[in-house]
Protein backbone atom coordinates (compact mmCIF):
# COMPACT_ATOMS: atom_id res chain seq x y z
CA UNK A 1 0.00 0.00 0.00
CA UNK A 2 1.65 3.39 -0.94
CA UNK A 3 -1.29 6.10 0.15
CA UNK A 4 -3.47 6.39 3.55
CA UNK A 5 -5.61 8.85 5.58
CA UNK A 6 -7.66 8.88 8.28
CA UNK A 7 -10.94 10.68 9.47
CA UNK A 8 -11.67 11.26 13.30
CA UNK A 9 -14.44 14.22 13.31
CA UNK A 10 -14.31 15.52 16.98
CA UNK A 11 -17.09 13.27 19.09
CA UNK A 12 -17.65 16.32 21.29
CA UNK A 13 -19.49 17.84 18.27
CA UNK A 14 -22.79 16.38 18.50
CA UNK A 15 -23.53 17.39 14.33
CA UNK A 16 -20.84 15.62 13.17
CA UNK A 17 -20.81 12.11 12.38
CA UNK A 18 -18.11 10.49 14.43
CA UNK A 19 -17.26 7.52 12.24
CA UNK A 20 -13.38 6.57 12.21
CA UNK A 21 -12.14 5.29 8.61
CA UNK A 22 -8.99 5.09 6.80
CA UNK A 23 -8.35 4.64 3.20
CA UNK A 24 -5.59 2.90 1.82
CA UNK A 25 -4.41 2.78 -1.62
CA UNK A 26 -1.81 0.53 -3.66
CA UNK A 27 -1.07 -1.33 -6.37
CA UNK A 28 -3.56 -2.64 -9.05
CA UNK A 29 -6.04 -0.79 -8.03
CA UNK A 30 -6.42 -2.01 -4.50
CA UNK A 31 -8.64 -0.12 -2.19
CA UNK A 32 -8.91 -0.70 1.82
CA UNK A 33 -11.20 1.07 3.88
CA UNK A 34 -11.72 0.17 7.91
CA UNK A 35 -13.86 1.72 10.37
CA UNK A 36 -13.06 1.80 14.16
CA UNK A 37 -10.36 2.86 15.94
CA UNK A 38 -9.48 -0.09 18.87
CA UNK A 39 -11.38 -2.55 17.03
CA UNK A 40 -10.64 -2.00 13.37
CA UNK A 41 -12.70 -3.41 10.61
CA UNK A 42 -11.05 -4.11 7.01
CA UNK A 43 -12.65 -4.16 3.93
CA UNK A 44 -11.25 -3.95 0.12
CA UNK A 45 -13.58 -1.57 -2.12
CA UNK A 46 -13.88 -2.23 -5.74
CA UNK A 47 -11.99 0.77 -7.40
CA UNK A 48 -13.06 0.02 -10.91
CA UNK A 49 -9.35 0.24 -12.09
CA UNK A 50 -6.07 -1.97 -12.09
CA UNK A 51 -3.98 1.22 -11.69
CA UNK A 52 -1.25 1.69 -9.37
CA UNK A 53 -2.87 4.27 -6.77
CA UNK A 54 -0.60 6.30 -5.32
CA UNK A 55 -2.28 9.37 -3.19
CA UNK A 56 -5.59 9.18 -1.37
CA UNK A 57 -7.23 12.60 -0.03
CA UNK A 58 -10.11 13.05 2.42
CA UNK A 59 -12.40 15.96 2.88
CA UNK A 60 -10.71 18.69 5.06
CA UNK A 61 -14.14 19.40 6.52
CA UNK A 62 -15.05 16.52 9.40
CA UNK A 63 -18.74 17.68 7.77
CA UNK A 64 -18.13 16.74 4.55
CA UNK A 65 -17.53 12.66 3.38
CA UNK A 66 -15.75 13.38 0.22
CA UNK A 67 -12.22 11.69 -0.79
CA UNK A 68 -9.97 11.68 -4.07
CA UNK A 69 -7.54 9.29 -5.42
CA UNK A 70 -4.30 9.95 -7.22
CA UNK A 71 -2.92 7.02 -9.99
CA UNK A 72 -1.08 6.13 -12.20
CA UNK A 73 -1.88 6.83 -16.24
CA UNK A 74 -3.95 9.82 -14.69
CA UNK A 75 -5.97 7.72 -12.71
CA UNK A 76 -8.29 10.06 -10.58
CA UNK A 77 -11.24 8.65 -8.80
CA UNK A 78 -13.15 10.32 -6.19
CA UNK A 79 -15.96 9.57 -3.74
CA UNK A 80 -18.50 11.42 -1.98
CA UNK A 81 -19.77 8.47 1.07
CA UNK A 82 -17.03 7.60 2.65
CA UNK A 83 -15.09 5.54 0.13
CA UNK A 84 -18.01 3.36 -0.39
CA UNK A 85 -18.52 3.76 -3.74
CA UNK A 86 -15.86 5.48 -6.30
CA UNK A 87 -16.33 7.16 -9.91
CA UNK A 88 -13.27 7.55 -12.14
CA UNK A 89 -12.85 10.48 -14.00
CA UNK A 90 -12.52 10.70 -17.72
CA UNK A 91 -8.61 10.67 -18.01
CA UNK A 92 -6.79 13.37 -19.52
CA UNK A 93 -2.36 12.69 -19.25
CA UNK A 94 -1.44 9.45 -19.24
CA UNK A 95 1.43 10.81 -16.99
CA UNK A 96 1.27 9.25 -13.70
CA UNK A 97 -0.30 11.22 -10.70
CA UNK A 98 1.54 11.96 -7.20
CA UNK A 99 -0.43 13.70 -5.16
CA UNK A 100 -4.02 15.36 -4.99
CA UNK A 101 -5.92 18.05 -2.78
CA UNK A 102 -9.46 19.03 -2.76
CA UNK A 103 -11.31 21.99 -1.37
CA UNK A 104 -14.44 22.43 -3.47
CA UNK A 105 -12.42 21.87 -6.75
CA UNK A 106 -9.44 19.64 -7.36
CA UNK A 107 -5.74 19.54 -8.22
CA UNK A 108 -3.89 16.88 -8.97
CA UNK A 109 0.04 16.90 -9.70
CA UNK A 110 2.25 13.81 -11.42
CA UNK A 111 4.99 13.19 -13.60
CA UNK A 112 6.67 15.23 -15.85
CA UNK A 113 5.15 18.51 -14.56
CA UNK A 114 1.83 17.56 -14.47
CA UNK A 115 -1.12 19.58 -12.83
CA UNK A 116 -4.70 18.76 -12.99
CA UNK A 117 -7.73 21.08 -12.03
CA UNK A 118 -11.21 20.33 -11.86
CA UNK A 119 -13.79 22.82 -11.15
CA UNK A 120 -15.59 20.55 -8.89
CA UNK A 121 -14.73 17.63 -7.01
CA UNK A 122 -17.90 15.20 -7.74
CA UNK A 123 -18.80 16.02 -11.23
CA UNK A 124 -16.26 18.63 -12.72
CA UNK A 125 -14.44 17.30 -15.51
CA UNK A 126 -10.74 17.45 -15.81
CA UNK A 127 -8.38 20.26 -17.44
CA UNK A 128 -4.58 20.64 -17.50
CA UNK A 129 -2.62 23.35 -15.99
CA UNK A 130 0.29 24.43 -17.80
CA UNK A 131 3.28 24.52 -14.79
CA UNK A 132 6.24 25.49 -16.19
CA UNK A 133 8.59 22.61 -15.52
CA UNK A 134 8.96 19.43 -16.71
CA UNK A 135 9.90 17.94 -13.61
CA UNK A 136 7.66 15.41 -11.54
CA UNK A 137 5.51 16.90 -9.00
CA UNK A 138 4.99 15.19 -5.67
CA UNK A 139 3.06 17.26 -3.43
CA UNK A 140 0.45 19.79 -3.98
CA UNK A 141 -1.64 21.88 -0.99
CA UNK A 142 -4.78 23.96 -0.98
CA UNK A 143 -4.24 27.47 1.33
CA UNK A 144 -6.54 27.58 4.22
CA UNK A 145 -7.48 31.13 3.94
CA UNK A 146 -8.06 30.93 0.03
CA UNK A 147 -8.80 27.80 -1.54
CA UNK A 148 -7.37 29.93 -5.12
CA UNK A 149 -3.88 29.75 -3.49
CA UNK A 150 -2.18 26.43 -4.40
CA UNK A 151 1.53 24.88 -3.29
CA UNK A 152 3.07 22.00 -5.55
CA UNK A 153 6.62 20.98 -4.98
CA UNK A 154 8.37 17.93 -6.59
CA UNK A 155 11.76 17.17 -7.41
CA UNK A 156 15.08 18.81 -7.60
CA UNK A 157 13.88 21.18 -5.32
CA UNK A 158 11.03 22.49 -6.99
CA UNK A 159 8.07 24.60 -5.68
CA UNK A 160 5.39 26.40 -7.45
CA UNK A 161 2.95 28.86 -6.22
CA UNK A 162 -0.58 29.87 -8.01
CA UNK A 163 -2.85 32.45 -6.52
CA UNK A 164 -5.15 32.55 -9.12
CA UNK A 165 -6.41 28.52 -8.56
CA UNK A 166 -3.91 27.48 -11.18
CA UNK A 167 -4.23 29.49 -14.15
CA UNK A 168 -0.63 31.08 -13.45
CA UNK A 169 2.07 29.39 -12.00
CA UNK A 170 4.93 31.41 -10.48
CA UNK A 171 8.50 29.18 -9.82
CA UNK A 172 9.93 29.59 -6.22
CA UNK A 173 12.12 26.78 -6.59
CA UNK A 174 14.69 26.33 -3.56
CA UNK A 175 18.39 26.64 -5.72
CA UNK A 176 19.92 23.70 -4.44
CA UNK A 177 18.54 21.06 -7.22
CA UNK A 178 20.76 17.94 -4.76
CA UNK A 179 17.25 17.27 -3.07
CA UNK A 180 13.95 16.17 -3.91
CA UNK A 181 10.69 17.40 -2.06
CA UNK A 182 8.27 14.47 -1.84
CA UNK A 183 5.37 16.18 0.46
CA UNK A 184 3.75 18.94 1.47
CA UNK A 185 1.27 20.27 4.76
CA UNK A 186 -2.29 19.94 3.80
CA UNK A 187 -4.97 21.35 5.68
CA UNK A 188 -6.40 18.88 8.10
CA UNK A 189 -10.10 18.71 9.16
CA UNK A 190 -8.96 20.03 12.53
CA UNK A 191 -7.29 23.05 11.40
CA UNK A 192 -9.69 26.37 12.49
CA UNK A 193 -7.41 29.30 13.04
CA UNK A 194 -6.43 31.86 9.77
CA UNK A 195 -3.02 31.45 8.64
CA UNK A 196 -1.14 29.98 5.32
CA UNK A 197 1.81 27.86 7.01
CA UNK A 198 2.94 25.61 4.54
CA UNK A 199 5.78 22.83 4.96
CA UNK A 200 7.73 20.60 3.09
CA UNK A 201 9.76 17.45 3.05
CA UNK A 202 12.01 15.27 1.14
CA UNK A 203 15.09 13.94 0.54
CA UNK A 204 18.03 13.97 2.80
CA UNK A 205 15.80 14.80 6.01
CA UNK A 206 15.16 18.15 4.34
CA UNK A 207 12.43 20.67 6.03
CA UNK A 208 11.02 23.80 4.35
CA UNK A 209 8.68 26.27 6.03
CA UNK A 210 6.53 29.02 4.53
CA UNK A 211 4.68 31.61 5.86
CA UNK A 212 4.00 33.83 3.22
CA UNK A 213 1.68 31.43 1.19
CA UNK A 214 4.71 30.05 -0.55
CA UNK A 215 6.26 33.47 -1.56
CA UNK A 216 9.90 32.59 0.62
CA UNK A 217 10.91 29.73 2.47
CA UNK A 218 13.25 28.70 5.09
CA UNK A 219 15.12 25.34 5.92
CA UNK A 220 14.88 24.36 8.91
CA UNK A 221 17.06 21.18 11.14
CA UNK A 222 15.09 18.38 11.12
CA UNK A 223 17.84 15.92 13.06
CA UNK A 224 17.89 13.11 10.44
CA UNK A 225 19.32 12.85 7.20
CA UNK A 226 16.87 9.70 6.03
CA UNK A 227 14.19 10.93 3.48
CA UNK A 228 10.88 12.44 4.12
CA UNK A 229 8.39 11.10 2.56
CA UNK A 230 4.93 12.26 4.47
CA UNK A 231 3.95 15.24 7.11
CA UNK A 232 0.81 16.06 8.66
CA UNK A 233 -0.33 18.85 11.15
CA UNK A 234 -2.88 18.87 13.60
CA UNK A 235 -3.09 22.67 14.25
CA UNK A 236 -0.68 24.93 13.21
CA UNK A 237 2.08 24.22 15.45
CA UNK A 238 1.64 20.48 16.02
CA UNK A 239 3.15 18.01 13.63
CA UNK A 240 4.29 15.16 12.46
CA UNK A 241 7.22 14.08 9.64
CA UNK A 242 7.42 10.32 8.67
CA UNK A 243 10.09 8.46 6.26
CA UNK A 244 12.71 6.30 5.56
CA UNK A 245 14.49 4.02 8.39
CA UNK A 246 11.77 4.33 10.85
CA UNK A 247 12.40 7.87 11.18
CA UNK A 248 9.24 9.97 12.76
CA UNK A 249 10.42 13.88 13.61
CA UNK A 250 7.98 15.91 15.50
CA UNK A 251 7.21 19.66 16.03
CA UNK A 252 5.18 21.51 18.76
CA UNK A 253 5.60 24.98 17.24
CA UNK A 254 4.82 24.89 13.89
CA UNK A 255 7.53 23.23 12.46
CA UNK A 256 10.67 25.76 13.44
CA UNK A 257 12.25 22.77 16.05
CA UNK A 258 11.84 19.08 15.35
CA UNK A 259 12.29 16.48 17.80
CA UNK A 260 11.75 12.57 18.66
CA UNK A 261 10.05 11.22 21.43
CA UNK A 262 9.88 7.58 23.28
CA UNK A 263 6.37 7.56 22.48
CA UNK A 264 6.74 7.00 19.13
CA UNK A 265 9.98 4.52 18.65
CA UNK A 266 9.54 3.40 15.50
CA UNK A 267 11.77 0.14 14.12
CA UNK A 268 14.56 0.98 11.55
CA UNK A 269 13.08 -1.77 9.18
CA UNK A 270 9.83 0.52 8.52
CA UNK A 271 9.92 2.79 5.89
CA UNK A 272 6.81 5.10 6.26
CA UNK A 273 5.06 6.07 3.29
CA UNK A 274 2.38 8.43 4.68
CA UNK A 275 1.29 9.85 7.98
CA UNK A 276 -2.41 11.14 8.27
CA UNK A 277 -4.08 11.55 11.77
CA UNK A 278 -4.00 12.40 15.12
CA UNK A 279 -6.43 11.48 17.21
CA UNK A 280 -7.68 14.52 19.19
CA UNK A 281 -7.71 14.02 22.70
CA UNK A 282 -4.66 11.44 22.91
CA UNK A 283 -2.24 12.99 20.64
CA UNK A 284 -2.15 9.54 18.32
CA UNK A 285 -0.68 9.78 14.91
CA UNK A 286 -1.41 6.60 12.57
CA UNK A 287 1.07 6.30 9.81
CA UNK A 288 1.37 3.60 6.91
CA UNK A 289 4.64 1.57 6.28
CA UNK A 290 5.91 -0.69 3.54
CA UNK A 291 3.78 -3.74 4.57
CA UNK A 292 2.22 -2.52 7.73
CA UNK A 293 -0.45 0.02 9.11
CA UNK A 294 1.23 1.22 12.59
CA UNK A 295 -0.58 3.18 15.32
CA UNK A 296 1.54 4.67 17.48
CA UNK A 297 -0.92 3.32 21.24
CA UNK A 298 -2.22 0.49 19.76
CA UNK A 299 0.18 -2.42 19.37
CA UNK A 300 -1.81 -4.65 16.75
CA UNK A 301 -2.60 -2.93 13.19
CA UNK A 302 -1.30 -3.82 10.15
CA UNK A 303 -1.68 -5.11 6.73
CA UNK A 304 -2.87 -7.95 4.56
CA UNK A 305 -1.15 -8.70 1.26
CA UNK A 306 -2.72 -11.40 -1.52
CA UNK A 307 0.78 -13.65 -2.61
CA UNK A 308 -1.07 -15.88 -4.91
CA UNK A 309 -4.31 -15.48 -6.83
CA UNK A 310 -4.27 -19.45 -7.54
CA UNK A 311 -7.24 -21.13 -6.23
CA UNK A 312 -5.92 -23.64 -3.56
CA UNK A 313 -7.38 -27.12 -2.86
CA UNK A 314 -7.97 -26.65 1.02
CA UNK A 315 -8.27 -23.73 4.02
CA UNK A 316 -5.04 -23.99 5.72
CA UNK A 317 -3.27 -21.68 8.39
CA UNK A 318 0.27 -21.86 8.55
CA UNK A 319 2.68 -21.79 11.39
CA UNK A 320 4.19 -18.08 11.89
CA UNK A 321 7.37 -17.65 10.21
CA UNK A 322 9.86 -16.62 11.83
CA UNK A 323 8.72 -18.45 15.37
CA UNK A 324 10.17 -17.25 18.06
CA UNK A 325 9.91 -13.38 16.98
CA UNK A 326 10.44 -10.24 18.18
CA UNK A 327 8.55 -8.21 17.28
CA UNK A 328 7.52 -8.94 13.05
CA UNK A 329 6.39 -12.34 12.34
CA UNK A 330 4.43 -13.80 8.76
CA UNK A 331 0.99 -15.06 9.67
CA UNK A 332 0.09 -17.06 5.87
CA UNK A 333 -3.18 -18.13 5.10
CA UNK A 334 -4.79 -20.25 2.01
CA UNK A 335 -8.64 -19.64 1.26
CA UNK A 336 -10.48 -22.28 -1.56
CA UNK A 337 -13.27 -20.03 -2.01
CA UNK A 338 -14.56 -16.43 -1.59
CA UNK A 339 -15.76 -15.74 2.16
CA UNK A 340 -15.91 -13.97 5.20
CA UNK A 341 -12.42 -14.25 7.05
CA UNK A 342 -11.37 -13.21 10.87
CA UNK A 343 -8.04 -13.89 11.86
CA UNK A 344 -7.28 -12.90 15.58
CA UNK A 345 -4.69 -13.16 18.25
CA UNK A 346 -5.14 -13.66 22.09
CA UNK A 347 -2.62 -14.06 25.18
CA UNK A 348 -2.30 -17.07 27.58
CA UNK A 349 -5.61 -16.01 29.58
CA UNK A 350 -7.39 -15.97 26.04
CA UNK A 351 -7.69 -12.38 26.13
CA UNK A 352 -8.01 -11.04 22.78
CA UNK A 353 -5.21 -8.63 21.98
CA UNK A 354 -5.63 -8.20 18.17
CA UNK A 355 -8.31 -8.49 15.39
CA UNK A 356 -5.71 -9.15 12.17
CA UNK A 357 -8.36 -9.72 9.56
CA UNK A 358 -12.19 -9.43 9.40
CA UNK A 359 -13.10 -8.86 5.90
CA UNK A 360 -14.26 -10.51 3.05
CA UNK A 361 -11.56 -12.48 1.13
CA UNK A 362 -11.68 -13.58 -2.38
CA UNK A 363 -9.87 -17.53 -2.66
CA UNK A 364 -6.27 -17.07 -3.12
CA UNK A 365 -3.15 -17.43 -0.85
CA UNK A 366 -2.49 -14.56 1.43
CA UNK A 367 0.47 -13.25 4.29
CA UNK A 368 -0.55 -11.00 6.83
CA UNK A 369 2.77 -9.18 8.47
CA UNK A 370 2.01 -8.75 12.37
CA UNK A 371 4.21 -6.14 14.85
CA UNK A 372 3.80 -6.94 18.21
CA UNK A 373 6.29 -4.14 19.21
CA UNK A 374 4.59 -2.80 22.13
CA UNK A 375 3.57 -6.33 23.71
CA UNK A 376 5.40 -8.46 26.03
CA UNK A 377 7.41 -11.17 25.55
CA UNK A 378 4.96 -14.88 25.51
CA UNK A 379 3.12 -17.60 24.49
CA UNK A 380 -0.04 -16.13 21.96
CA UNK A 381 -2.54 -17.93 19.67
CA UNK A 382 -3.90 -16.75 16.26
CA UNK A 383 -6.85 -18.71 15.30
CA UNK A 384 -8.30 -18.20 11.70
CA UNK A 385 -12.25 -18.70 11.08
CA UNK A 386 -14.19 -18.65 8.37
CA UNK A 387 -16.91 -20.51 7.55
CA UNK A 388 -16.99 -24.34 8.72
CA UNK A 389 -13.32 -23.63 8.84
CA UNK A 390 -11.52 -23.10 12.36
CA UNK A 391 -7.62 -23.68 13.12
CA UNK A 392 -5.32 -22.35 16.17
CA UNK A 393 -1.62 -22.33 16.17
CA UNK A 394 0.82 -21.08 18.66
CA UNK A 395 3.29 -18.31 18.41
CA UNK A 396 6.36 -16.79 20.70
CA UNK A 397 7.40 -13.60 21.18
CA UNK A 398 10.85 -12.91 22.64
CA UNK A 399 12.44 -9.95 23.54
Amino acid sequence: MKGSLSMYPPGSDNNVDTLFYSIAVGSNGKIVRSTGRTNIQFQQIPSGTTQELNAVRLSNNVYQNNIAIAGNNGTVLVSSNTGLNWISKTPVTGANLNAIDHSYWLFAVGDNGTILYANELITGNLVSRTSGTTRNLRGVSISIVSNQRIIVVGDKGTILRSTNTGFDWENVSIPDTTFNFYAISQRNPYTTQNGDRFVAVGSNGRIYKSTDIGATWQQKSSGTTNTLRSIYFLTLDSGVAVGDNGTVRLTTNGGETWFTDPYFNSPSTRNYKTVSCVHKQTNTYYAMSDSLFYVSDIPIIAGINIISSEIPENFSLSQNYPNPFNPMTKIKFQLPNKGFVNLKVFDMLGKEVGILVNEDLSAGTYEYEWNAVNLPSGIYFYRLYTGNYTETKKMILVK
